[in-house]
Protein backbone atom coordinates (compact mmCIF):
# COMPACT_ATOMS: atom_id res chain seq x y z
CA UNK A 1 0.00 0.00 0.00
CA UNK A 2 1.36 3.43 -0.98
CA UNK A 3 1.14 6.06 1.83
CA UNK A 4 -1.43 8.79 1.15
CA UNK A 5 1.14 11.58 0.78
CA UNK A 6 3.26 9.53 -1.63
CA UNK A 7 0.20 8.67 -3.73
CA UNK A 8 -0.80 12.33 -3.88
CA UNK A 9 2.71 13.27 -4.87
CA UNK A 10 2.78 10.65 -7.65
CA UNK A 11 -0.58 11.89 -8.96
CA UNK A 12 0.65 15.50 -8.96
CA UNK A 13 3.81 14.52 -10.86
CA UNK A 14 1.74 12.63 -13.43
CA UNK A 15 -0.53 15.65 -13.88
CA UNK A 16 2.48 17.92 -14.37
CA UNK A 17 3.94 15.58 -16.98
CA UNK A 18 0.58 15.26 -18.74
CA UNK A 19 0.10 19.02 -18.91
CA UNK A 20 3.34 19.40 -20.82
CA UNK A 21 1.37 18.38 -23.91
CA UNK A 22 -0.80 21.51 -23.63
CA UNK A 23 -4.03 21.87 -25.51
CA UNK A 24 -3.56 24.69 -28.03
CA UNK A 25 -5.60 27.24 -26.08
CA UNK A 26 -3.49 26.82 -22.92
CA UNK A 27 -0.29 26.91 -24.95
CA UNK A 28 -1.38 30.13 -26.64
CA UNK A 29 -2.26 31.67 -23.28
CA UNK A 30 1.13 30.65 -21.89
CA UNK A 31 2.95 32.19 -24.85
CA UNK A 32 0.84 35.37 -24.77
CA UNK A 33 1.44 35.84 -21.04
CA UNK A 34 5.16 35.26 -21.58
CA UNK A 35 5.20 37.87 -24.34
CA UNK A 36 3.34 40.36 -22.16
CA UNK A 37 5.73 39.97 -19.20
CA UNK A 38 8.92 39.70 -21.25
CA UNK A 39 8.18 42.36 -23.87
CA UNK A 40 5.33 44.64 -22.83
CA UNK A 41 6.36 45.12 -19.19
CA UNK A 42 9.94 46.03 -20.07
CA UNK A 43 11.30 48.97 -18.07
CA UNK A 44 14.59 50.11 -16.56
CA UNK A 45 13.70 49.30 -12.95
CA UNK A 46 12.81 45.69 -13.76
CA UNK A 47 15.89 45.45 -16.00
CA UNK A 48 18.02 46.39 -12.97
CA UNK A 49 16.42 44.29 -10.22
CA UNK A 50 15.42 41.12 -12.10
CA UNK A 51 18.95 39.70 -12.46
CA UNK A 52 19.52 40.23 -8.73
CA UNK A 53 16.20 38.92 -7.39
CA UNK A 54 16.36 35.73 -9.45
CA UNK A 55 19.42 34.72 -7.41
CA UNK A 56 17.26 33.52 -4.51
CA UNK A 57 16.47 30.50 -6.68
CA UNK A 58 20.03 29.70 -7.70
CA UNK A 59 21.19 26.38 -6.27
CA UNK A 60 24.52 27.83 -5.08
CA UNK A 61 22.83 30.60 -3.09
CA UNK A 62 20.23 28.24 -1.66
CA UNK A 63 22.78 25.64 -0.60
CA UNK A 64 25.22 28.25 0.78
CA UNK A 65 22.52 29.86 2.93
CA UNK A 66 21.44 26.45 4.23
CA UNK A 67 25.05 25.43 4.99
CA UNK A 68 25.70 28.73 6.81
CA UNK A 69 22.63 28.17 8.99
CA UNK A 70 23.87 24.67 9.83
CA UNK A 71 27.46 25.72 10.47
CA UNK A 72 27.00 28.94 12.44
CA UNK A 73 23.39 29.05 13.60
CA UNK A 74 21.82 28.37 16.95
CA UNK A 75 19.70 25.22 17.39
CA UNK A 76 16.66 26.67 15.63
CA UNK A 77 18.74 27.99 12.72
CA UNK A 78 20.58 24.66 12.46
CA UNK A 79 17.21 22.88 12.25
CA UNK A 80 16.04 25.29 9.55
CA UNK A 81 19.26 24.81 7.57
CA UNK A 82 19.05 21.03 7.83
CA UNK A 83 15.45 20.99 6.65
CA UNK A 84 16.34 23.39 3.81
CA UNK A 85 19.16 21.09 2.66
CA UNK A 86 16.73 18.15 2.61
CA UNK A 87 14.24 20.31 0.69
CA UNK A 88 16.93 21.38 -1.75
CA UNK A 89 17.88 17.75 -2.44
CA UNK A 90 14.28 16.67 -3.00
CA UNK A 91 13.36 19.68 -5.14
CA UNK A 92 16.50 19.27 -7.25
CA UNK A 93 15.77 15.58 -7.83
CA UNK A 94 12.16 16.16 -8.89
CA UNK A 95 12.90 19.15 -11.10
CA UNK A 96 15.92 17.54 -12.78
CA UNK A 97 13.91 14.37 -13.52
CA UNK A 98 11.04 16.39 -15.01
CA UNK A 99 13.39 18.58 -17.08
CA UNK A 100 15.10 15.49 -18.54
CA UNK A 101 11.76 13.79 -19.20
CA UNK A 102 9.78 16.67 -20.69
CA UNK A 103 12.62 18.53 -22.48
CA UNK A 104 10.62 21.67 -23.19
CA UNK A 105 12.59 24.30 -25.16
CA UNK A 106 13.28 27.62 -23.44
CA UNK A 107 11.32 30.59 -24.81
CA UNK A 108 14.24 32.47 -26.37
CA UNK A 109 16.60 29.57 -26.98
CA UNK A 110 15.02 26.50 -28.55
CA UNK A 111 18.27 24.55 -28.35
CA UNK A 112 18.10 24.52 -24.53
CA UNK A 113 15.52 21.87 -23.71
CA UNK A 114 15.22 22.29 -19.95
CA UNK A 115 12.57 24.94 -19.45
CA UNK A 116 9.88 22.92 -17.65
CA UNK A 117 9.72 23.20 -14.68
CA UNK A 118 11.66 26.23 -13.42
CA UNK A 119 14.36 25.20 -10.96
CA UNK A 120 14.85 28.76 -9.67
CA UNK A 121 11.14 28.99 -8.84
CA UNK A 122 11.16 25.56 -7.23
CA UNK A 123 14.14 26.36 -5.01
CA UNK A 124 12.82 29.81 -4.07
CA UNK A 125 9.43 28.44 -3.00
CA UNK A 126 10.96 25.48 -1.18
CA UNK A 127 13.15 27.86 0.81
CA UNK A 128 10.27 30.26 1.48
CA UNK A 129 8.02 27.45 2.71
CA UNK A 130 10.60 25.82 4.99
CA UNK A 131 12.05 29.02 6.48
CA UNK A 132 8.64 30.63 7.00
CA UNK A 133 7.54 27.52 8.89
CA UNK A 134 10.26 28.15 11.50
CA UNK A 135 10.11 31.96 11.24
CA UNK A 136 6.47 32.92 10.60
CA UNK A 137 7.21 36.66 10.82
CA UNK A 138 9.35 36.30 7.67
CA UNK A 139 6.58 34.59 5.68
CA UNK A 140 5.48 37.63 3.66
CA UNK A 141 8.98 38.84 2.68
CA UNK A 142 10.06 35.29 1.85
CA UNK A 143 7.08 34.60 -0.40
CA UNK A 144 7.35 38.02 -2.03
CA UNK A 145 10.98 37.28 -2.82
CA UNK A 146 10.06 33.83 -4.13
CA UNK A 147 7.35 35.38 -6.30
CA UNK A 148 9.88 37.96 -7.52
CA UNK A 149 12.29 35.15 -8.39
CA UNK A 150 9.61 33.36 -10.40
CA UNK A 151 8.49 36.57 -12.11
CA UNK A 152 12.08 37.49 -12.99
CA UNK A 153 12.57 34.18 -14.78
CA UNK A 154 9.71 35.10 -17.14
CA UNK A 155 10.80 38.71 -17.42
CA UNK A 156 14.36 37.70 -18.33
CA UNK A 157 13.05 35.32 -21.00
CA UNK A 158 14.25 32.12 -19.37
CA UNK A 159 10.85 30.48 -18.72
CA UNK A 160 7.21 30.45 -19.73
CA UNK A 161 4.67 31.24 -17.00
CA UNK A 162 3.63 27.58 -16.77
CA UNK A 163 7.28 26.65 -16.10
CA UNK A 164 7.51 28.96 -13.10
CA UNK A 165 4.05 28.00 -11.86
CA UNK A 166 5.03 24.31 -11.92
CA UNK A 167 8.35 25.07 -10.20
CA UNK A 168 6.60 27.12 -7.51
CA UNK A 169 4.02 24.37 -7.04
CA UNK A 170 6.69 21.67 -6.68
CA UNK A 171 8.77 23.83 -4.33
CA UNK A 172 5.80 24.62 -2.11
CA UNK A 173 4.73 20.97 -1.95
CA UNK A 174 8.25 19.85 -1.11
CA UNK A 175 8.51 22.52 1.59
CA UNK A 176 5.20 21.44 3.12
CA UNK A 177 6.23 17.79 2.99
CA UNK A 178 9.65 18.49 4.55
CA UNK A 179 8.16 20.49 7.43
CA UNK A 180 5.44 17.89 7.96
CA UNK A 181 7.96 15.05 8.22
CA UNK A 182 10.72 17.06 9.87
CA UNK A 183 11.38 14.73 12.83
CA UNK A 184 12.93 11.86 10.82
CA UNK A 185 14.98 14.38 8.84
CA UNK A 186 16.26 16.08 11.98
CA UNK A 187 17.33 12.71 13.44
CA UNK A 188 19.82 12.29 10.58
CA UNK A 189 23.21 13.54 11.76
CA UNK A 190 25.79 15.29 9.65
Amino acid sequence: MIPKLSLKFIIICLILVATSAYPNSLKDFDHDLFSYVHNDMENKALDRISPTIQRMGEPQVYFALSALLCAFGNDREFETGKLAIAGFAETATIIFALKKTIRRPRPLNGSEKDSFPSGHSGFAFTLATIVSHNYPKLRIPLYLTAFGTAFSRIYLGRHYPSDVFAGAFIGTLVGIQITHFKNPILRISF
